[in-house]
């Protein structure tokens, strides 16, 4: 992985946008792919019709339980819910930090099911993700379009005005790109239009394992990451904590980031900093600056 040095964290050594192949697809025996794709394939054709029927009633109706269960069962994703400060065995008082309309989350962004985890745990589609580009613009999409977003990094709708949305869940997505769930990118400086006053202000950390089930670059397409979510036989976790705050204060939630290991890494390591890596990863002959 030498070659990809230019894209370590100086201090930590962490290289946020390497991805971790799905076993599958980095076995190198072609036989054993082979035999692999073999025995997945009907557990595939079994499930794939139950998914195609729950996306599409979701779509239409965005009712949230169509979502659960294509995460937890068919996907197989079952979740770790804490709140800092209260007790695992205090399940009331663990509710009432769940995610609700009014509140701004900044989350860290590691997959293309963060928005359906984080729709899931607050058990409400009516929750919206802003990502902001470099430039510090926020543009405001659905668990679906972060999905989407994954694979593509398109803009959607640019937000002018954030008290339109205080009878949603926001969530924020301030790193702007994916990462391997192994550091924090950091975060983009937002345009000085935008204010978080009168919003109950908390930070969402995830913890996605096996790490291969992250996408920090698009290696691989949508219906290629499908087939492994629905035919993976090992267990498949996230970790979730919550840490509420007075007030919307940068430096504060960083640090609850950095208290579950995930540390905020150099500055030089963001969106242009990525693009660059993603072109040198699909073709080593590009210069590697970065």
């Amino acid at each position: 992985m030498e070659k990809f040095s230019a894209w370590r964290d100086k201090a930590t050594g962490i290289s946020p946008f390497m991805p971790t192949k799905f076993p599958l697809v980095q076995e190198p025996s072609a036989v054993k792919r082979l035999g692999s794709y073999t025995l997945k394939t009907p557990i595939f054709i079994v499930k794939f019709p139950f998914f195609v029927l729950a996306y599409l009633l979701y779509t239409l109706t965005r009712w949230i339980g169509f979502a659960k269960f294509v995460i937890q069962l068919l996907f197989g994703l079952t979740t770790t819910f804490t709140v800092d400060g209260v007790k695992k065995s205090q399940t009331e008082k663990l509710e009432q930090y769940k995610p609700k309309a009014g509140d701004v989350l900044v989350t860290n962004y590691i997959s293309p099911l963060d928005g359906f985890i984080v729709s899931v745990l607050a058990n409400s589609s009516n929750t919206v993700f802003l990502i902001p580009n470099k430039q510090g613009t926020l543009y405001q999409y659905s668990a679906l379009e972060v999905f989407n977003h994954c694979f593509s990094y398109e803009e959607s709708k640019p937000v002018d005005d954030l008290s339109k949305l205080k009878n949603k869940i926001v969530v924020l997505l301030l790193e702007g790109t994916p990462s391997n769930n192994k550091s924090l990118l950091p975060f983009i400086k937002l345009d000085n239009k935008y204010n978080f006053d009168g919003f109950n202000v908390k930070s969402l950390v995830l913890k996605l394992s096996p790490s291969y089930f992250t996408l920090p670059i698009p290696y691989l397409g949508k219906f290629q990451y499908l087939f492994q979510l629905l035919t993976n036989l090992s267990k498949c976790s996230i970790k979730i904590k919550i840490y509420k705050f007075d007030k919307f204060d940068l430096n504060q939630i960083k640090n609850s980031f950095e208290l579950n290991a995930l540390t905020l890494i150099n500055q030089e390591l963001n969106l242009d900093s990525k693009q660059r890596f993603i072109n040198y990863y699909f073709d080593h002959n590009i210069k590697k600056d970065i």
